[in-house]
């Protein structure tokens, strides 16, 4: 904030130098925004390492508690508890909820993204393929991003980037094509579930890199409670229709896994992952994502879980095509 305020004001002591009108400078600020958005705080990295970790960590803890419930428990869960854990957040940050219609159709549809198709990928895709393999595709939304913030926020795809997208795709035809080297029940349906919540993370991160760039005063901490919140109200019916695996309620270890999951896979990864995209571009941003399936993977490893030699061929190749797309 400190930073934002002083670049307003040097702006326009300049633009009273140079004989500006108020409506002449603030169209200079405007034009400069991307510019000084990109020369965002130091603490933008350490904000966004942590929550890559935090996402990465979120697959096997996934798994884990997939022993204990079922997959519309957890992503119902972490929806509905992270945005109630998020209100009493608002306070100490000086935000609050959002106001309006239009305010709260946006995130509601925004939920649809990142809260309901994106949570929903996470537990099912994991169940169904692994978190390893879920953790990948899961997280080849750079693709997706690099194509729609092209088309909608003007940022151009260089010759690297479209070679990143040619790669990235061809492992993922090495994934679909090792089928049976994951931990998962039913890879082949965990690869559709898992491209859908894909899908639905970049455009969400699209939205939100739109409402963040271009609505004045937009609160990151309000519009995510909000979408927290209109996800889990939309989980509901996906909570009661499919709860296959018995809730042994009375494990620790479940009790464990949901605390990290609502305070560290939600409320910590999605808050800083968005306000980073507050101050970076959204290509910039996801590029990190390409980190989160090397945290998983590893943690599959040391469990004993490390995919198949294909598959693990495909892990690499797609991690290295999200590389190319999307760092700067």
């Amino acid at each position: 904030m400190i930073v934002n305020i002083s670049m307003n004001v040097d702006l326009s002591k300049r633009g009273a130098r140079e004989g500006m009108t108020h409506a002449d400078t603030a169209k200079r600020q405007e034009y400069r925004g991307p510019v000084h958005q990109n020369r965002a705080p130091v603490w933008v990295g350490p904000i966004l390492s942590v929550s890559v970790i935090c996402a990465g960590v979120a697959y096997p803890v996934t798994a884990a508690a997939l022993r204990f419930t079922s997959a519309s428990v957890v992503t119902t869960t972490r929806a509905v508890v992270g945005g109630l854990v998020m209100l009493p957040v608002l306070r100490l940050a000086g935000a609050r909820l959002p106001r309006g219609a239009r305010a709260w159709a946006w995130a509601g549809a925004i939920s649809i993204g990142n809260v309901v198709l994106t949570l929903a990928g996470i537990a099912e895709g994991t169940r169904l393929a692994g978190a390893a393999v879920a953790s990948v595709l899961l997280n080849s939304a750079p693709f997706f991003v690099a194509l729609g913030a092209r088309i909608w926020l003007s940022e151009h795809l260089t010759r690297r980037q479209v070679l990143g997208l040619v790669v990235g795709f061809g492992g993922i035809v090495l994934i679909v094509a090792s089928q049976g080297g994951s931990s998962g029940s039913s890879v082949a349906a965990g690869i559709v579930v898992c491209m859908a919540g894909s899908l639905g993370w970049a455009a969400a991160g699209l939205a939100m890199r739109h409402l963040s760039t271009r609505t004045p005063g937009f609160d990151v901490y309000g519009a995510s409670t909000a979408q927290f919140l209109c996800g889990g109200v939309l989980l509901i019916p996906y909570l009661i229709a499919a709860r296959p695996t018995p809730t042994q309620w009375s494990s620790a270890e479940l009790w464990a896994s949901l605390a990290f999951l609502v305070v560290g896979a939600q409320v910590i990864t999605y808050v800083g992952f968005y306000v980073a995209l507050s101050h970076w571009t959204s290509a910039r941003v996801f590029s990190w994502t390409f980190l989160v399936p090397a945290v998983a993977v590893a943690i599959e490893a040391v469990q004993g879980n490390l995919p198949g030699a294909l598959t693990t061929a495909g892990l690499v190749v797609v991690i290295l095509g999200v590389a190319f797309v999307t760092v700067e």
